[in-house]
């Protein structure tokens, strides 16, 4: 290597070493400001209150039994208003001051909605382990992870929530603390007691950060004469037509695609004024959407979802060589191992789209024909008759039974290692999905639709 590369990788690695130092400064920074407004959250509501807030919580205290005594009984929860609980909403609302509502913009009601939300995940999370998660500098993106469950809480958006509730914010907060505490209850319960801590923060940084894919089933022939043929003034109509199904949350997009086509030619074809993809996407949607999948994680898909398509329903399981032993010593998750060791009942295309589908069985849903980026967005329509034979005989619930089948035959190996079924979630998911792929290509191939994949951005 040359002087020059020498330097630059050593410049490069020194830039590396400076940005997590200064990511960990900010980490242990944030920290202490967590621990510091938990605690002054506390110790301000004991000095002007004389309330211990913990014992609001406490499952073994009055409040909480009393709240669970009347949980669903509409007119029975004034009766669980105890005089503990209606001290701290007092108390609470006072902070506030003479002001109508929540004003984040105000020093003091900042401070108040901050240390409020750092008690309420500070609290949760020494309760029952978890992870502080904080992809940015607002307290809003901030997020507790749990250790013994996959479970995401967002404090800081909850004491907002809290705070701008008015009469009956604190029940609010005891019955979703203590929901949350019995959903910890019940794993114990199915752990038999002895709750590992089986997530680690790296597992919810991929919610935020891995990209999602879809599926959809679309009526691409109504979709074509509407975009191809149709006058600007009928795919209107259909749009506005289409628009009260997708529900409420999705008018003001509804507005803003009517409004955008509204300056086009009336009477000429959308598609004779533009080749946007993002309109024709957005249209697509409205007009011609059958069905969809759920959002799944990109590398789930590819490495789990589609490989347990392949498999079938295996019959018997092929003995461990030491490639397999090994793996299982490494700790690889059981599901991921049954899908990589179960022989494929049908051959996928390793170097096909998702690592399992060739490329004759995909078209461009685009008119101009252009090569595809689905790594930027890009659509791809996909034949549904390529998944038919796969999804005829696939039963959920069998899989699942298959799989517990393979766990207990790894337990038989004696020179397999020792290993908890870490791999049940991971089977159960990849199980939904398939199930929902199944539906969703029942509908293309019964309607002659167009079966596609998106990739989607990761939540936020």
């Amino acid at each position: 290597m040359s002087e020059s590369g020498k330097k630059s990788e050593s410049e490069s690695q020194k830039q590396l070493a400076a940005a997590e130092e200064q990511a960990k400064e900010r980490f242990e920074k944030a920290m202490n400001e967590l621990r510091e407004g938990a605690y002054r959250f506390s110790s301000r509501a004991r000095g002007q209150s004389e309330l211990i807030i913990e014992e609001l919580i406490d499952p073994d205290g009055e409040t909480v039994a009393s709240i669970a005594e009347v949980e669903g009984d509409t007119g029975a929860v004034s009766l669980a208003q105890s005089l503990e609980l209606i001290t701290f909403d007092t108390w609470l609302f006072g902070q506030i001051g003479d002001k109508d509502e929540l004003d984040l913009k105000a020093e003091d009601h900042w401070e108040i909605w901050f240390s409020f939300g750092a008690w309420i995940g500070e609290t949760m999370r020494r309760r029952h382990g978890g992870h502080w998660l904080m992809m940015g500098d607002d307290p809003h993106t901030w997020r507790v992870g749990f250790s013994k469950v996959f479970l995401e809480i967002a404090p800081f958006v909850f004491s907002e929530q809290l705070l701008r509730m008015g009469s009956g914010a604190t029940r609010k907060m005891v019955s979703e603390i203590e929901r949350i505490r019995q959903v910890h209850v019940d794993q114990e319960d199915k752990d038999k007691g002895g709750s590992l801590d089986r997530f680690l923060a790296q597992h919810y940084i991929r919610l935020h950060t891995v990209p999602l894919g879809q599926w959809m089933s679309m009526d691409f022939a109504r979709l074509a004469k509407l975009w191809n043929e149709e006058p600007v003034s009928k795919l209107i109509e259909a749009i506005k037509e289409a628009g009260p199904r997708l529900g409420p949350g999705n008018t003001q997009i509804v507005e803003q695609v009517v409004a955008a086509i509204s300056r086009a030619k009336q009477e000429e074809a959308i598609a004779k004024q533009t080749n946007d993809r993002g309109l024709f996407e957005a249209i697509a949607q409205i007009v011609a959407l059958r069905r969809a999948t759920a959002p799944v994680a990109i590398d789930i898909l590819e490495r789990v979802v589609m490989p347990a398509l392949h498999v079938g329903m295996p019959e018997a399981f092929p003995p461990l060589d030491e490639d397999d032993l090994g793996n299982l010593r490494k700790g690889i998750e059981l599901f991921a191992f049954f899908v990589e060791v179960v022989p494929h009942k049908f051959q996928a295309d390793d170097e096909g789209f998702l690592g399992t589908i060739p490329h004759e069985q995909l078209t461009t849903p685009y008119a101009d024909r252009n090569v595809l980026e689905i790594g930027k967005g890009d659509w791809v329509v996909v034949n549904p008759a390529h998944f038919i034979p796969m999804l005829t005989e696939y039963d959920p619930q069998k899989l699942l039974e298959k799989y517990d089948e393979f766990v207990k035959y790894i337990a038989s190996n004696p020179d397999a290692p020792r290993r908890r079924d870490d791999g049940r979630m991971l089977a159960e998911t990849a199980i939904r999905a398939l199930a929902d792929l199944k539906q969703c290509v029942g509908a293309a191939a019964q309607n002659n639709d167009a079966l596609l994949f998106r990739l989607l951005p990761p939540p936020g």
